[in-house]
């Protein structure tokens, strides 16, 4: 295909689909060809300045790290409470429909390319990098966009083998396959999304809907988890990110990237669930509670509010600190989908009539996944619930772009990303953290 990077990329686990901005010099085409990494790489289609960067190469901005930016739960148009369907878009939700004189079909690779299956089992919990990540939808002005990042991954995914790190759902440690690329183009982002997993977040997630649904009433889970993520995010979690910092500025140096010739930066985690006051269900009772059908938020009230005021922000507050003791730049997205998260009161899931080509509304919608798992709700993959969906994942690329554009041309090093009441994804903004 010309234009596109194919050789074995186009092979499971590999996803390129990248169209070349302007022809390349032939010579330089063949010298990319061989650049075969299980990656999404996307091309600028916002660039109006040379495709050639200050080295000489192509420029490129990459993404590293876990599922909160590798795209996990892009699949899903905002969230809707009905039976799944083979056959139908669901009130405009699944992105993996294609529909013809036929019929439909659904096809999850429509959206997470061949990172929809981990090559290594062969199951549907890939690296899931779906087409509206948010280093794809960021319109950074580079040539390519390159997502290296796997749902799942914890810090030993990302350091390179030289140091212990480790291959993951058949991808190589996400630090070396970066090595790759920076001897390749001129590196002038590199975005890092890390620690969710290595905290066990998910997990915890997992046992707060359990004891909610099946725990004797009033069982919080956030009396069981406390203690152990402060001691987590106290020592051992900061010690393993700042080790991945100072690997990744390592291999960058190694192909030739001097520090502070690029944008180095980490983020934050935005909340999936909103503050108890803010719910448009009761709390109820297990599987009587309208928090679990339709809402999709089977959460009781102490732990909704301990996972958004402790957890979530404790993650944020640590990975800050790591930024300022490495010199970071840093993106805070915990309030990004304040107002939209899963079951929020001034949002709505989809409702009949509602298509892919005329969805709810983003300014109405839900920006994250429900609970997408159990007998009542056996949507997609039990592993897209609590990720931001189409459009958080398009709200999370605003401030991606939006950041990059600050941090690349002016002192101040971090940033808290908001969003607008009353609008979709395009009313985020920007806000200088102190």
């Amino acid at each position: 295909m010309p234009g596109t990077e194919s050789h074995d990329c186009r092979k499971p686990p590999f996803r390129i689909f990248c169209r070349s901005r302007r022809t390349l010099a032939l010579a330089s085409a063949a010298a990319l060809l061989p650049l075969c990494l299980a990656v999404s790489t996307v091309e600028s289609s916002a660039m109006s300045r040379s495709s050639v960067g200050s080295k000489g190469k192509p420029t490129a901005a990459v993404s590293l790290g876990d599922s909160f930016i590798s795209g996990e739960g892009g699949r899903w148009q905002g969230n809707v409470d009905i039976k799944y369907s083979p056959t139908d878009d669901m009130y405009g939700t699944d992105r993996a429909t294609a529909c013809g004189p036929s019929g439909c079909v659904k096809d999850p690779t429509r959206v997470y390319g061949t990172t929809y299956l981990d090559p290594t089992t062969k199951k549907e919990n890939g690296c899931h990098r779906s087409d509206v990540a948010e280093i794809a939808t960021s319109g950074i002005p580079v040539d390519y966009k390159v997502n290296l990042a796997c749902s799942g991954a914890e810090t030993v995914h990302v350091l390179p083998a030289a140091a212990g790190g480790q291959d993951f759902k058949g991808q190589r440690p996400q630090a070396d396959q970066l090595k790759d690329l920076a001897a390749k183009y001129d590196i002038k982002l590199v975005q890092l999304s890390i620690s969710g997993n290595d905290l066990g977040f998910s997990k915890i997630i997992e046992d707060c809907v359990w004891q909610f649904l099946y725990g004797p009433v009033g069982r919080y889970c956030w009396k069981k988890w406390d203690w152990t993520v402060k001691q987590a995010l106290a020592k051992e979690i900061p010690e393993k990110v700042g080790n991945v910092v100072d690997r990744i500025r390592s291999v960058m140096r190694q192909s030739g990237h001097r520090d502070g010739s690029y944008v180095l930066a980490i983020q934050s985690y935005p909340s999936p669930v909103p503050l108890s006051s803010s719910y448009r269900y009761a709390q109820g009772s297990s599987f009587t509670s309208n928090r679990y059908a339709p809402g999709g938020c089977p959460f009781y009230d102490q732990d909704t509010n301990w996972a958004r005021k402790d957890v979530v922000n404790s993650i944020a507050h640590m990975l800050e600190g790591v930024a300022d003791k490495k010199n970071l730049h840093y993106l805070d997205l915990q309030w990004a989908a304040q107002g939209h998260e899963v079951c929020a009161d001034g949002v709505r899931q989809a409702k009949a009539g509602e298509t892919l080509t005329s969805p709810t509304p983003g300014r109405n919608a839900e920006w994250m996944r429900f609970l997408s798992a159990g007998a009542a709700r056996p949507q997609g993959q039990k592993e897209e619930s609590f990720h931001p969906n189409s459009y958080g994942q398009l709200a999370l690329g605003r401030c991606l772009g939006a950041f990059y554009d600050k941090v690349a041309s002016g002192p101040h090093r971090k940033y808290e990303c908001l969003n607008s009441p009353g609008q979709g994804p395009e009313g985020m903004h920007l806000k200088p953290l102190a």
